[in-house]
């Protein structure tokens, strides 16, 4: 049996990172749009990171996916998070453990709302945050995706 683990993404993962979001065909990877293009600088995001948090989720000494959450070393008080996992793995809970994961390190952290944005076609992942407690916010105008929100502040 192997063992899934998370670790806060560094430096020397970069190379392992760039495989994950490069090796799956466009089609599977069309919704996910983390970073620009240029790949060659995931080295220097995961070294200049203060309080973003990027995570990956190992399973048997490979990345299977990772997630983020991030906004605040851009002075956000409300993080995005952020998911993705290799097309081998999807379909296997991962991205609802890894959203889970964030929804604990926000509460713990004292963090009273969290975000992210969806392609309106990605029903499968839309689902999953609605069933999460997220509600829809507007459009993002610079990718079209939706907005989502959850907050847990006391009103």
């Amino acid at each position: 049996m192997k063992d899934i683990q998370i670790n806060r993404l560094v430096p020397s993962d970069a190379p392992a990172l760039s495989k994950l979001l490069t090796t799956d065909d466009n089609v599977y990877r069309q919704y996910f749009i983390p970073f620009p293009a240029d790949f060659n600088s995931l080295e220097v995001r995961l070294g200049t990171v203060r309080e973003d948090r990027y995570w990956g989720i190992w399973y048997g000494g490979n990345l299977a996916g990772f997630f983020m959450m991030r906004g605040f070393d851009e002075g956000y008080q409300r993080p995005s998070f952020g998911v993705y996992i290799a097309q081998a793995y999807s379909r296997k809970g991962l991205s609802g453990f890894a959203l889970d994961y964030c929804m604990c390190w926000c509460r713990v952290n004292s963090i009273e709302t969290m975000m992210l944005k969806v392609h309106p076609d990605n029903h499968y992942a839309r689902q999953t945050y609605e069933k999460a407690g997220f509600s829809a916010l507007g459009i993002c105008h610079r990718t079209g995706h939706t907005i989502m929100e959850k907050s847990w502040r006391r009103d």
